[in-house]
């Protein structure tokens, strides 16, 4: 029996049970693995010279492609590099999908955060980007 904070003692089925009832989350390594690769290759770096730079294996560059997911600590690491919070990438279980941010809003923050362009600049990358998504989404309807 394991012991809970009151010291009344959990049993393993109790435990089992609440653990049946969180749904669950996990990584999609797909989007991860793309927004890497999407900074990785607007800085011309290669996948040695990114995991120089953030001291990780080179061969969990590999294993992503192939859909595994990195450790938590690397898990961290990239996403202090791309500069994104954890839940851009992270998928509920069966049923209890996270509501998917709107396009222009992910676009506007980004555009918003760079520090390479100025407010009439972003403005003017936000308006093109919606016209585009605008056109897209239109035509799909």
């Amino acid at each position: 029996m394991l012991e809970s904070n009151t010291h009344r003692p959990v049993t393993r089925e109790a435990l089992c049970a609440v653990q049946l009832e969180m749904p669950e989350t996990t990584v999609n390594v797909d989007a991860l693995y793309a927004a890497l690769d999407t900074k990785r290759r607007s800085q011309e770096s290669s996948w040695r010279e990114i995991a120089r730079e953030l001291d990780v294996s080179p061969s969990t560059f590999s294993r992503m492609a192939h859909g595994r997911r990195p450790d938590v600590d690397t898990f961290a690491t990239l996403l202090r590099w791309l500069n994104v919070d954890a839940e851009a990438f992270m998928t509920g279980g069966e049923g209890h999908e996270a509501e998917e941010p709107s396009p222009m809003v992910m676009v506007s923050t980004y555009l918003r955060s760079a520090k390479n362009i100025d407010d009439a600049e972003a403005k003017a990358l936000e308006d093109i980007f919606e016209a585009a998504y605008n056109r897209l989404v239109t035509k799909k309807d």
